[in-house]
């Protein structure tokens, strides 16, 4: 039976990070930052980050070794 149970979600408060990080900084400013943040975010950024995941995972606990990369001419 599979187990479906688990946390899959990722969820980043950016107006509570700039809060927490930057308290100086006021609403306005908080609202520009996140309107920036959100449309230059995109699902590339965040897939490229679990693939790391992925490889670290891979690497630590199941031994695989990383292909060598081709000598480039």
């Amino acid at each position: 039976m599979l187990n479906s149970e688990y946390d899959r979600d990722y969820v980043f408060d950016v107006d509570a990070y700039l809060i927490e990080n930057y308290s100086l900084m006021d609403m306005s400013t908080r609202r520009t930052v996140c309107q920036l943040v959100l449309s230059e975010m995109d699902d590339e950024l965040i897939q490229t980050a679990v693939d790391e995941f992925v490889a670290e995972h891979a690497i630590q606990t199941m031994a695989w070794i990383p292909p060598e990369e081709p000598d480039k001419k």
